[in-house]
C-alpha cells in the first residue's frame, strides 16, 4: 500500500512501507528507504518526496501476448523486486508454465505475493499404449503454480484471483488381441496437456490448449455414431475411443471438461446415448470409462481439471493432479479461487 500523498509523514511511515516492523529500528539511509525515491546513500533528502510512493512492484503489462493475454511464463520473484517487498500480478496477466517439472511463479525470498491474475500450472499428457510390439506411455502428474523456496512468504490471492495447479493426464486403453482398435489414448489434463496418441494407426491426441483456449481434438473429428468435435476440453481433456487419441487439456479458467458422446444402437445404451471419458471441469477429476449402459466399458480416460487427478482407463492409470502451491512453509490469505493442494 502506498504512502500518503499529504500531511504528516514520518520516517516510521516509509519504514512499515518496505515492510519493517513499526517503531522498530531504522534510519533515512537504509537502503531499502532510499529505494523509494531512488535515492544513493548520504544523499540529502526531503520527506515530501516520498509522499504516494510504495515498495510494491507490479508485473509489467507491457510485454507480449498469447491468444491475445497478456502473460509472462516460468518467473522468480528476486528477478522483479529485492527480499522484503512486495509482487502485485496484474488482473489481466497469466503467469504460467509450460514445464510439469517447474512452477509458474517460484517466490525465492521473503516477500509478499498478492495475485490479482492469473496463475497456472502445466498439465500432464494422456497416457496411451503401443500395440504388442510396444511398451506402455504412462500418463503424467500436472505441475504446480507456485513453488515456495524461502522463509518468510506472504500470499494473498484476491477475489477474482486463480491459482491453479495443472491437471493430471487421463488413463489409457489397450487391446491386444484386436489389430484395428488396439490403444486409446488418455486426454490431457487442464493446464495444456497433451492426449495420449493411438500409435496402432497414427491417430494422434490433442495438442494443449494456448492460454484462455480449449484443447485439441483427437485426431478424428465425427463418424456416424459418435461425436469427437468436443473432446478438446477448457479443463481436462476426454479420453479416446477404440484405436483413437485423447483430446487435448486447455488453458482456460475455470473450464469446461471435453465430452466424448454419441449412441451406438446396436450396444446397450442408455436411453437417449451416452457420454463417455470425460475430462475433469474446475478441478474435478477426470472420468474414467463409463462403467453401466455400454458394453465396451475398457476405454481411455478424461485428464483432470485444474489441480485434480485423470480417470485411470482400462489399462493404464490417470496421473495425479498438481499442487497450487508447495515448498517453504509459508502464509495464505485467499478470497479467490484455488485449484489445487495448498
Amino acid at each position: 500500500m502506498a504512502l500518503q500523498t499529504s500531511g504528516p509523514i514520518s520516517l516510521n511511515d516509509m519504514h512499515v512501507e518496505v515492510g519493517g516492523s513499526s517503531n522498530s529500528l531504522c534510519s533515512v539511509n537504509d537502503a531499502d528507504i532510499r529505494d523509494l525515491i531512488s535515492r544513493g546513500a548520504n544523499t540529502s533528502q526531503n520527506f515530501q518526496e516520498y509522499y504516494g510512493k510504495s515498495a510494491e512492484t507490479s508485473l509489467p503489462t507491457g510485454g507480449s501476448t498469447i491468444n491475445g493475454q497478456v502473460q509472462l511464463k516460468q518467473i522468480t520473484a528476486s528477478d522483479y523486486i529485492s527480499s522484503g517487498g512486495t509482487l502485485r500480478i496484474p488482473s489481466n496477466m497469466w503467469v504460467w508454465s509450460d514445464s510439469t517439472s517447474v512452477a509458474a511463479l517460484i517466490i525465492d525470498i521473503s516477500c509478499t505475493i498478492i495475485n490479482d491474475g492469473k496463475i497456472i500450472g502445466k498439465g500432464g499428457n494422456g497416457a496411451y499404449r503401443l500395440p504388442t510390439s510396444g511398451g506402455n506411455y504412462n500418463a503424467t502428474a500436472g505441475g504446480p503454480a507456485i513453488n515456495v523456496t524461502s522463509s518468510g512468504v506472504s500470499i494473498t490471492n484476491s477475489s477474482g484471483a486463480y491459482i491453479a495447479g495443472g491437471g493430471g493426464g487421463g488413463g489409457a486403453r489397450y487391446d491386444g488381441g484386436n489389430a484395428t482398435d488396439s490403444n486409446a489414448g488418455g486426454g490431457g489434463g487442464a493446464g495444456g496437456g497433451t492426449g495420449g496418441n493411438a500409435r496402432n494407426n497414427g491417430f494422434m491426441g490433442g495438442a494443449g490448449g494456448a492460454l484462455n483456449a480449449k484443447g485439441g481434438n483427437e485426431y478424428r473429428t465425427s463418424d456416424s455414431q459418435v461425436t469427437y468435435s468436443n473432446s478438446g476440453g477448457g479443463a481436462g481433456g476426454a479420453g479416446g475411443d477404440f484405436g483413437y487419441g485423447g483430446g487435448g487439456g486447455g488453458r482456460q479458467l475455470p473450464g469446461v471438461g471435453g465430452t466424448l458422446g454419441g449412441v451406438y444402437a446396436s450396444q446397450s445404451v442408455l436411453s437417449g446415448g451416452f457420454e463417455m471419458c470425460e475430462g475433469g471441469s474446475a478441478g474435478n477429476v477426470g472420468h474414467g470409462p463409463n462403467p453401466t449402459g455400454y458394453a465396451y466399458s475398457d476405454l481411455a480416460a478424461g485428464g483432470g481439471g485444474w489441480g485434480a487427478a485423470g480417470g485411470n482407463g482400462s489399462v493404464l492409470n490417470g496421473a495425479a493432479g498438481g499442487a497450487a502451491i508447495t515448498g517453504t512453509s509459508r502464509s495464505l490469505s485467499n478470497s479467490g479461487t484455488i485449484y489445487g493442494s495448498t
